[in-house]
């Protein structure tokens, strides 16, 4: 799902949150450790983004499908996870906004699985907090080739992070999970 077919599908619903916020809510959600098949995206959702109002139809399948899409790529061993941004064709301060956005909204989704960082390795500490330093990263700049290479750099740091803390949190939910059923 491309970020312009995620934002049609969000204005359609009057949903209060742009498509890079929402793809960073569920991609700390799921980075974190929620349960694949897990419905407690849509709450989150609702919470945060829609009043508390029931996520339903188009938003609803569009939510789901970017959750596997997420879980996929995540779990692919191709590490092809992109973060859902607006198109490059925008100025480097949107597109600095738009990643600003992102990683506050992954940092929230992330905390909202209650891992306790304590537990964590030293180098997801230190991502959680390179990655609240971002959230403070000021969003305006020339638009020049230095700042596009320092912003894509970046970007793709939060790329990589958002694996590796899968890595860590999700993948070892996802297996516990998975080693808990029974076969009758």
């Amino acid at each position: 799902m491309t970020h312009q077919e995620l934002m049609q599908v969000l204005n359609e619903h009057d949903f209060t949150s742009t498509a890079s916020e929402l793809h960073g809510l569920l991609t700390g959600l799921v980075a974190g450790g929620m349960f694949r098949g897990s419905n407690d995206f849509l709450n989150h959702m609702e919470e945060l983004f829609n009043n508390g109002l029931t996520i339903k139809g188009s938003l609803k399948s569009a939510s789901t499908k970017l959750v596997d899409e997420i879980f996929s790529k995540l779990e692919s061993d191709e590490f092809g996870f992109e973060l859902l941004l607006i198109d490059e064709d925008e100025s480097l301060s949107d597109q600095a906004q738009e990643l600003i956005n992102w990683v506050q909204y992954f940092l929230v989704g992330f905390g909202l699985n209650k891992r306790d960082l304590k537990m964590a390795s030293n180098d997801v500490r230190e991502i959680i907090e390179d990655m609240t330093s971002i959230t403070r990263m000021e969003p305006e700049m020339e638009d020049n080739n230095e700042n596009q290479a320092d912003f894509y750099e970046v970007v793709e740091f939060v790329r990589v992070s958002a694996i590796l803390c899968y890595q860590e949190f999700g993948k070892k939910t996802q297996t516990a999970t998975e080693s808990n059923k029974t076969l009758h």
